[in-house]
């Protein structure tokens, strides 16, 4: 075993050891921003079944999170700000049916969204603001965000295309694609998103 692995063993014991601690509070914050050097979490992060609000932002080394999140029932709100890479998030995702709002600006490795976004029911704001450069597209589900408020796709560079079902979020009020330079066109369901009151579009096409 390696150095490193023995260091990112211990981490992970430690972080498993408090995590227990929290849960045995009933903790409802989890606040690890700026935990630059923070690869993982582990499975055990589930477990903190009062979890409100779950923050890192700022782990530039955070690669991922784990299936377990799905178990966060009573998660509102999750921050991945400047997650520098992070390439994807789990499927379990879609069982955090009280998440309200789901931050991922400047996640300049994020790849894509899970289908399972759709059942997000309580979501009202995406964030992808300001330079998911790999994010080359959005989930079909998208359109079933029927709370879905705000969507911010902001300097999202390589995303070409947006989901016909975009025209479904009947709630949206805020759209923005400014800097969307990849992007060819619009679908039509555009017009279908009758509670649309701000929008952003800005392509060198």
């Amino acid at each position: 075993m390696t150095s490193r692995n023995k260091i990112e063993r211990q981490i992970t014991y430690t972080m498993d050891a408090a995590l227990f601690l929290l849960v045995r509070r009933g903790a409802t914050t989890l606040n690890l921003s700026r935990c630059q050097g923070l690869t993982c979490l582990p499975e055990s992060l589930g477990q903190l079944a009062a979890l409100t609000t779950l923050n890192l932002s700022e782990c530039h080394a955070l690669t991922g999170l784990p299936e377990s999140i799905g178990q966060l029932v009573a998660l509102a709100t999750l921050y991945l700000y400047d997650c520098r890479a992070l390439t994807g998030l789990p499927e379990s995702l879609g069982r955090l049916t009280a998440l309200n709002i789901l931050d991922l600006r400047f996640c300049v490795r994020l790849t894509g969204l899970p289908e399972s976004l759709g059942q997000l029911a309580a979501l009202t704001t995406l964030n992808l603001h300001g330079g998911c450069h790999s994010l080359t597209g959005l989930p079909e589900s998208l359109g079933q965000l029927a709370a879905l408020t705000t969507l911010k796709l902001t300097w999202c560079s390589v995303l070409a295309k947006l989901p016909d079902s975009l025209g479904q979020l009947t709630a949206l009020r805020t759209l923005d694609l400014f800097g969307c330079e990849a992007l060819t066109g619009l679908p039509e369901s555009l017009g279908q998103l009758a509670a649309l009151t701000s929008h952003w579009v800005n392509w060198r096409r």
